[in-house]
């Protein structure tokens, strides 16, 4: 009976005609290989680790693959947070690594654990007539709370190594801001003139160069942003426009949220439990939580989080640009300088303990000694990132002058550069 259905379902169709039917468009396959290669792709993350001016050409979000617009604009928000995790050691020193955490309502999920920590925690505190711990836990991540950070992402080419490609940077709400009103101001003044001039930063062929300048005012780093309207625009070629079509798309980047993140958020509110001498991990209602978004993630996600840096998944977490940024300990750092923290402070330490974790993540010769503040070892980090400066001076293969220098300095009383 069954097979006299199956053959009534084909009545008609030679064997010939059943292959023809199915076979694959240039359209189809070539959207199925483009999606087959964004699965594969591993996305470059732009960092500003120098001090001086980046020319930057913003790109355009990409359409969807039936050529329907995914999203007006070209930037994604995202509420991400670093937590900063004790690590367990028998020694007397604290260990610490650390792990960003997208919101995991961003990314689809139907509850987030640290939202839903942060409130039960600021309402105990308060019940607990600590007004001033509510305060500190509700604020953000630089005065010990649980707020979000705020930022954009977007796709950029660096001007200055156009060969790169396509890379992602994240932009803090403010400076998000900062880019947005210059770009309605530039385009206020374009519409003026041809009423329907398109975005003057994103556009395919009419955006023009946006410039970032990182700069020291004293001991605090600031980004100055701006459009570079008096040269001409940055058109998109066909190529670089193919490149941008085959990127994994922004949010399969940011909006990723894994039984690893997972793992890492239990961890870390267990130790804010600890930290705010609280037991609300113990409740039903945290407990529910994390059931509830646990039994959302995907089955065939088998990632999990370990204190083991050698682990695949901590690796993945730290080539996916979750890791720590030099941005992260810059903006750290100008963050304690605004609340006159020093480095002997608990937040100052803090800090130097990020200093060490991202000196091991980048494999830097950077040593972290007492006598080191943490400005300078930020200063020999930046140092080192940026290479080796030229000089026109002429290598001394004899040591004659090397000897002579030291000689000098000696007599002078001043201990020598390393250069």
């Amino acid at each position: 009976m069954q097979e006299e259905e199956k053959n009534n379902g084909m009545e008609g169709m030679s064997v010939e005609e059943m292959f023809l039917g199915i076979q694959e468009s240039y359209q189809e396959a070539q959207q199925r290989a483009q999606e087959e290669n964004r699965a594969f792709a591993r996305t470059e993350f732009f960092r500003m680790d120098k001090f001086g001016t980046y020319r930057l050409r913003v790109l355009p979000i990409a359409p969807n693959p039936d050529g329907s617009p995914a999203r007006p604009g070209y930037e994604y928000p995202v509420h991400q947070l670093l937590l900063e995790l004790e690590k367990p050691t028998t020694g007397n020193k604290p260990q610490k690594m650390y792990v960003t955490v997208t919101r995991a309502t961003d990314a689809g999920y139907s509850v987030d654990p640290i939202e839903t920590y942060r409130r039960m925690a600021v309402e105990a505190a308060k019940e607990a007539g600590d007004e001033k711990l509510a305060e500190k836990i509700a604020g953000g991540s630089f005065s010990g709370g649980l707020k979000y950070n705020y930022g954009h992402c977007l796709y950029i080419f660096d001007l200055g190594e156009r060969a790169k490609g396509v890379q992602m940077m994240t932009l803090s709400h403010a400076q998000f801001k900062d880019l947005d009103e210059r770009k309605f101001k530039l385009w206020s003044k374009k519409l003026a003139k041809n009423p329907s001039y398109p975005c003057p930063v994103s556009s395919v062929y009419d955006a023009y160069p946006v410039e970032i300048e990182k700069r020291r005012n004293g001991a605090k780093t600031e980004y100055l942003f701006s459009i570079d309207n008096e040269s001409d625009p940055e058109p998109l070629t066909r190529e670089e426009l193919a490149a941008l079509l085959g990127a994994p798309r922004i949010p399969e980047i940011i909006y990723r949220y894994t039984r690893y993140h997972l793992g890492a958020t239990v961890e870390f509110l267990k130790q804010c439990d600890g930290i705010y001498g609280m037991r609300l991990m113990e409740t039903d209602g945290m407990k529910e939580v994390i059931q509830q978004l646990s039994d959302e993630l995907p089955k065939e996600d088998t990632s999990s989080f370990s204190f083991d840096r050698r682990t695949k998944d901590n690796k993945d977490n730290i080539q996916d640009g979750t890791g720590i940024s030099l941005d992260d300990l810059l903006e750290y750092y100008d963050e304690l300088r605004r609340q006159d923290l020093g480095d002997k402070t608990e937040e100052g330490q803090e800090l130097r303990a990020m200093i060490r974790s991202y000196i091991e993540q980048e494999a830097l010769s950077v040593r972290v000694t007492r006598s080191t503040s943490n400005r300078e070892l930020l200063e020999l980090i930046e140092s080192e990132m940026e290479g080796p400066k030229p000089t026109d001076t002429p290598e001394d293969t004899s040591g004659e002058e090397e000897h002579r220098l030291a000689e000098t300095e000696e007599r002078a009383g001043r201990p020598r550069r390393r250069r």
